[in-house]
């Protein structure tokens, strides 16, 4: 049966829908790259029509997804594996038969490449980090605190009623200051086929205050109670960074 080419009768009347917006066989994925800290995953086809990154925010989901994914492609492996069903992970991506992993690169045993963050991407946020930061900093004493998927929420004027936007940002902690970031989860790393790099720099800085300037912080409001709200006294008649709205506060 063609699921979303048929016609539910009931789907008007139900609360849940579905529809389909991107489609990938599994025998045309290449890679599948992992975010920092687990927050989204990038699944990548053979060209540019066939990436697609999901914002789990939420390393247990993106963990979840990963272990779904790698079982699925053991069943449509190129190469079968003699080993039993039942593998632990030392025994399904050690061997040579079932994949093997090198330098923060799993290659399973269907050709699947599973890239995840190495020490150098990590290392080249905290630089950008500290350019941006005021005075000398010590890019050995600097620590990432905090790095999290949030959505900034902008307040459309003039609306007739009280609308709000929510724009995903890229919110980074450290020891001395808050950083919103916008962050290019799509280009960035390269899949194999890009011929040059994007016009655009992986994070591009949407706002930055020090932490030594925070007055308060507000948590939660009607619209969005999960949301914190940082109210500042650096900046005069500009209290407010903004709203976040933090996806693990909400349970």
């Amino acid at each position: 049966t063609d699921f979303w080419n048929k016609e539910n009768s009931d789907c008007e009347n139900s609360s849940f829908h579905l529809s389909c917006c991107f489609v990938l066989k599994l025998n045309d994925l290449q890679s599948v790259n992992v975010g920092l800290f687990d927050q989204y995953f990038r699944i990548t086809g053979r060209s540019a029509d066939h990436i697609v990154t999901c914002l789990t925010r939420d390393s247990y989901n993106t963990h979840t997804f990963i272990q779904q994914l790698m079982a699925v492609l053991s069943l449509l492996a190129r190469t079968p594996s003699p080993e039993p069903v039942d593998k632990d992970f030392y025994s399904e991506f050690g061997s040579k038969n079932t994949g093997k992993m090198e330098n923060y690169e799993l290659i399973h045993s269907s050709r699947v490449k599973f890239i995840y963050p190495n020490e150098e991407e990590i290392g080249d946020l905290a630089f950008l980090v500290a350019e941006k930061m005021d005075g000398l900093t010590n890019l050995q004493s600097l620590n990432i605190l905090l790095y999290v998927l949030a959505f900034q929420v902008n307040h459309v004027e003039g609306s007739a009623q009280n609308t709000s936007l929510l724009q995903p940002k890229t919110l980074i902690l450290t020891s001395s200051d808050l950083f919103l970031f916008d962050e290019d989860y799509i280009s960035y790393p390269l899949p194999e086929f890009a011929k040059e790099p994007p016009k655009r720099d992986k994070y591009q800085l949407a706002d930055g205050r020090r932490i030594r300037d925070l007055d308060r912080v507000l948590m939660g409001y009607q619209t969005y109670p999960q949301a914190l709200t940082f109210v500042f006294d650096d900046v005069q008649n500009q209290d407010l960074m903004q709203n976040l709205t933090l996806d693990h506060f909400g349970e």
